[in-house]
């Protein structure tokens, strides 16, 4: 803190300051001032110091700050030029209620309670007018802090929701892992067991081994989409234009292999509009995948599933990938392309195999394309996913 002579004259800032005081009563209030300069980044005062002095700023900025119960720094406002801050100290010492820390280069008038205090004596009403003026700011300053503290509350407690939304997920995602891993490890195990015995020969040593091969897929399988969906993030892609019945059938065997064959019939019906499309062919074939996969999974009866490609009137190419399965509940639509969602519940009459990352992934490569996905469905009659590719002209 260091004295100073500043540009305003002390007279004129203590007018707009206080308004409601008369010329005389300015000139008797200037009496008790101090002219004080203070560097950007000083503290001019701490929460919990005691007081003795008002400021008022004559030039600069301050940041007032409080501080919450783990001693983080809420910033509640900026004052600017013309206003007052500690005025409560006029009133005797207290303790103040807020830091208030230079943001730029500050010159202050300051006044003590000791000389407030002799020359109020002298003057009755300067004091009645003055406190009036400060019991409004107070009034007006509470309000703000207030007003800022609910805000930093309620982010707070979205914050506390957000952490128990991921925790859940997170808690989802390993009971998820370990039971999908833990069948294909059980049923390895079993038959390693059975050949390291003997127990398996001849043309059943064959039946186990495919049936090893076929869990050590699924695994991989598995691994793969974690993989994928954790690898989301810009990288070298290979646009070019590629036959899109070629990158169907493609995407069909892949995800009739994922399941081990396990599927519905399949109709497939491109129209003859459609030439080569301009695309990333390895990852829009795990996207059509993983809306294959879904439509095959969520079909428990093994109802037909439906691929159909066409143009639409704006020359984009569509791909819609349409099942006669179990739909998908209304309120639910929102989250099925959040990572490790699975709509059905523990000890319903039907589960489905899978992380919950398929449609993750699906709508990332999409949107990589610039496309998106649009979802139709009613709940026991099935779902139609429909992705939209634009194609240069």
């Amino acid at each position: 803190m260091i004295e100073t002579v500043f540009n305003i004259e002390p007279q004129a800032l203590l007018q707009q300051t206080f308004p409601e005081l008369n010329p005389d009563e300015i000139e008797v209030l200037m009496q008790a001032s101090t002219p004080q300069y203070y560097p950007a980044g000083f503290d001019i005062f701490l929460e919990g110091d005691e007081g003795d002095s008002m400021f008022i700023l004559a030039e600069g900025e301050v940041d007032v700050i409080v501080h919450a119960s783990n001693a983080e720094e809420i910033h509640i406002d900026v004052v600017g030029a013309h206003a007052y801050f500690g005025e409560m100290a006029l009133l005797g010492e207290t303790t103040r209620t807020a830091t208030i820390r230079a943001r730029t280069v500050c010159h202050t008038l300051q006044i003590s309670h000791t000389d407030f205090l002799a020359i109020a004596h002298r003057n009755p009403m300067l004091l009645r007018t003055l406190l009036r003026q400060i019991i409004g700011h107070l009034r007006t300053n509470d309000q703000a802090v207030i007003r800022e503290l609910n805000i930093k509350n309620a982010a707070l407690e979205k914050a506390y929701s957000d952490l128990a939304e991921q925790e859940e997920i997170r808690t989802q995602f390993i009971a998820t892992l370990s039971h999908e891993l833990r069948t294909p490890l059980t049923a390895i195990k079993g038959f390693l067991g059975l050949i390291n015995q003997g127990a398996i020969q001849g043309a059943s040593l064959k039946v186990a081994l495919d049936s090893i091969t076929r869990n050590v897929n699924t695994m991989v399988g598995l691994t793969n989409d974690l993989l994928i969906l954790y690898e989301m993030r810009p990288a070298v892609t290979d646009f070019n234009y590629i036959n899109l019945p070629d990158l169907l059938i493609e995407a069909l065997n892949a995800a009739r292999e994922a399941l081990n064959g396990q599927t519905a019939a399949i109709t497939l019906d491109i129209s003859p509009a459609i030439g080569n499309i301009y695309a990333d062919r390895r990852s829009l074939i795990l996207a059509v995948r993983a809306l294959i996969e879904n439509a095959f999974k969520f079909n428990p009866e093994q109802k037909p599933v439906h691929i159909h490609a066409f143009c639409t009137e704006s020359g984009d190419v569509a791909i819609q990938v349409t099942d006669e399965g179990v739909g998908i509940p209304q309120e639910e639509r929102s989250r099925i392309f959040e990572a490790f969602v699975r709509l059905e519940k523990e000890g319903s009459q039907q589960l489905f195999p899978g992380l919950g990352v398929g449609l993750t992934i699906a709508q990332y490569v999409v949107q990589r394309h610039h496309g998106w996905i649009e979802v139709e469905s009613e709940l026991g009659h099935g779902s139609s996913f429909t992705v939209y590719l634009p194609q240069p002209m």
